[in-house]
């Protein structure tokens, strides 16, 4: 994959989103969702040219989708449609001058354990909040630096 890009072409979309996987799906149903996006979204990325991190809990997804503004924006019109995704809420869409995840065309951490606590509450709660501490692209983009420490990482159930 090539993925530098000329000056200003280079953009990064941050979105959560809610998990509508299935109330009650058992751990491994949704685990096997999970790979299945990933594994479209591997293959779909390398093809063009985006990079990225995915967190995934059973409250939520939150993601960064790092590449050529049109392709990401295309990439975000499928994840909006998808499903498994519910109140799809764009935190932030801007040009950058360097990839947060440059090696990856989707890191993911995913955390399917109800006895582990869910990183991704209290961001969901906030992204509908029109108060003063609603959550940032920031916020989802320094959680996924944090937790998103290899290209694959499940937290076992």
């Amino acid at each position: 994959m090539n993925k530098t890009s000329r000056p200003g072409s280079l953009y990064r979309l941050i979105y959560c989103s809610r998990n509508a996987i299935g109330q009650g799906a058992s751990p491994d149903t949704m685990q096997q969702e999970v790979r299945a996006i990933l594994c479209a979204s591997r293959r779909n990325n390398e093809l063009d040219n985006i990079t990225g991190a995915l967190l995934f809990t059973t409250s939520g997804f939150a993601q960064v989708l790092e590449g050529p503004r049109d392709v990401v924006e295309r990439t975000f019109e499928r994840i909006s449609g998808d499903p498994r995704h519910a109140d799809v809420t764009v935190l932030s869409f801007t040009p950058t001058e360097r990839r947060s995840f440059p090696d990856w065309s989707m890191g993911c951490s995913g955390q399917m354990s109800a006895f582990t606590p869910d990183p991704l509450v209290p961001l969901l709660a906030d992204t509908h909040s029109a108060g003063p501490r609603a959550t940032t692209g920031s916020d989802v983009l320094h959680l996924l630096e944090k937790v998103v420490q290899r290209e694959d990482e499940w937290v076992p159930a």
